[in-house]
């Protein structure tokens, strides 16, 4: 198939991502253009972060965890030697293989995978990986977070919708006199599995911030940080109730 039959192909489907395609048009997208500006903002703090804490990205591996159409993914690949994105949904697997081989990007590979069951296999680890957009439609967010954690030698990049409140507080444990501390919440909300954009499951479980950065420090990141607020954000970004949060494992 030729690179002309690759960019009818990507002219004729309607995507998630606007992405810049080699006659200088983009993809034709469905997200409303109030939405859109989300995709910039998360760019531009990947792109920070690897330029802060990363400077050695050109000879590393990156993954991408929910890789979707791949738009992250090529921008890892911008950075890194090699990526793999992960990604449940085969839809979303093809155009991202659509759209890679069109910009004839070389250095990055898509699996399919539920991140939700995936079994931690120590041959796959790489020296970054990207999570971003998971979190919050995941029914078992728990296992992904620790799943990432393991198969990252070094940095974790994440981004999510959060819970709007850090509650703490003690809850009892058995007997009135044993007590156990809370380290942050997770709010239930019907997650929607038939979607493009849903997780695999119809429920998931949204983390407070305080929650999230407690179970980072438990999966063994003793550098944490969370990105603030800048002027442009997106809207979400601006008011907190989306955030991003880079980790990193000190040796």
């Amino acid at each position: 198939m030729t690179q002309e039959d690759d960019l009818a192909r990507v002219k004729n489907r309607v995507w998630f991502y606007e992405f810049d395609l080699p006659d200088g048009t983009v993809t034709v997208t469905d997200v409303p253009a109030h939405v859109r500006p989300i995709h910039g903002s998360r760019r531009d703090k990947l792109r920070q972060v690897l330029e802060r804490h990363v400077p050695d990205a050109r000879d590393l591996v990156a993954y991408d965890f929910a890789s979707h159409e791949g738009y992250y993914s090529l921008e890892l690949a911008r950075h890194f030697r090699a990526v793999r994105g992960y990604e449940i949904r085969r839809d979303s697997l093809e155009a991202a293989q659509l759209v890679t081989n069109l910009l004839q990007v070389s250095n990055v590979e898509y699996l399919q995978a539920d991140l939700q069951t995936m079994a931690y296999d120590p041959s796959q680890t790489a020296d970054f990986l990207l999570l971003y957009g998971l979190i919050y439609h995941l029914e078992n967010p728990v296992h992904t977070l620790r799943l990432a954690s393991q198969m990252t030698r070094k940095h974790i990049l994440i981004e999510t919708q959060v819970f709007p409140y850090d509650l703490t507080g003690l809850i009892e444990d058995g007997f009135f006199t044993n007590q156990r501390r809370i380290e942050g919440v997770f709010g239930v909300a019907p997650d929607y599995s038939w979607g493009r954009e849903g997780g695999s499951t119809d429920l998931a479980l949204v983390p407070s911030l305080n929650a999230l950065l407690f179970l980072m420090r438990g999966f063994g990141f003793t550098t944490i940080e969370v990105l603030p607020r800048e002027p442009g954000d997106y809207e979400q970004f601006a008011r907190g109730t989306r955030v991003v949060v880079y980790g990193r494992k000190d040796a």
